[in-house]
């Protein structure tokens, strides 16, 4: 395995963000990748971790750590009729088509999805009523301190929404068990057809965006009801601009960079917390360096 330098990284986010990493790993496999953070560690490096990159914004300043893709720890291993384990760069739309082929429910919600099964698991992903914690069984940590490999169970994760208790900076995903269970294929099947039809009318597909942007305020009312409740949608800053499909949707339009991102994130915010009185928290978790400013939009 290489660890390259200086690699543009831009084709790595779904958002498409201008982006270079000082240094880069694409590890084909979980001894690849420990080996990779063993040489961070060696060389005074810190490491980040990106699997599908739908849910990250990187940088646009400077990517300074050993940024490693799991892209490639991307197998099935199954443990019985009903449990697999994934590894932490499969794709969770792939998942989610094999099982249809052995009549198995449970992994429909993440046929839109298009990032990876590790960070849909840290941030416990969902869609349609459903998320990864209603099908979770076990999942192998990498304690990057210790590169000691433990077995978290499910009261470990401290599930919540858009949440768990993974830290980033502290671990690595490896992989995870799921339990899915028997139906039928056709009810499977239409099931995944209607998730489809719902996000081609409702969803930028097309568009280089991160997914949802941000989380939804209140229960009964989502984050892109209260964006397009502002008269938000088209809001441009620079070349990102707030989708008029869906307004929780941000949209690159050009060449956009991170800080433009924020810009229209923390924009964004301030019509909310000043027209609704409400706060908005993004769902987009950030890589690389971020200006105190910037930051802000995480906290409020």
């Amino acid at each position: 395995m290489e660890i390259k330098k200086n690699v543009d990284v831009t084709a790595l986010s779904t958002l498409r963000i201008q982006a270079s990493a000082d240094f880069f790993a694409e590890p084909e496999s979980v001894d690849e990748l420990i080996k990779a953070v063993k040489f961070a560690k060696d060389n005074g490096l810190n490491v980040t971790f990106l699997g599908g990159g739908s849910n990250s914004l990187l940088s646009s300043r400077k990517i300074d750590s050993l940024l490693i893709s799991t892209l490639k720890i991307d197998f099935i291993d199954q443990k019985s009729e009903t449990i697999f384990e994934l590894g932490a760069g499969l794709k969770m739309p792939r998942f989610c088509g094999k099982m249809i082929h052995r009549s198995l429910s449970g992994a429909e919600f993440m046929v839109g999805i298009p990032g990876s099964v590790g960070g849909g698991i840290v941030m416990n992903a969902g869609a349609h009523g459903r998320e990864f914690s209603d099908i979770f069984v076990s999942a192998k940590i990498l304690d990057l301190d210790t590169l000691q490999v433990r077995e978290f169970m499910y009261d470990d994760m401290e599930f919540e929404y858009r949440a768990s208790s993974i830290n980033p900076d502290k671990y690595c995903l490896l992989s995870a068990t799921v339990k899915l269970d028997f139906a039928a294929k056709d009810e499977i099947r239409e099931k995944v057809a209607s998730y489809n039809r719902s996000r081609t009318s409702s969803q930028p597909l097309k568009a280089w965006t991160c997914g949802c942007t941000f989380k939804n305020p209140l229960p009964d009312y989502p984050a892109g009801k209260l964006i397009q409740d502002l008269d938000a949608k088209e809001l441009t800053i620079g070349q990102m601009q707030v989708s008029d499909v869906h307004a929780n949707f941000f949209q690159n339009i050009g060449t956009a960079s991170s800080s433009e991102f924020c810009e229209l994130v923390s924009t964004v915010q301030g019509l909310a917390r000043e027209k609704k009185n409400i706060e908005l928290f993004p769902e987009v978790k950030p890589i690389g360096f971020f200006t105190e400013d910037e930051k802000k939009i995480w906290t409020n």
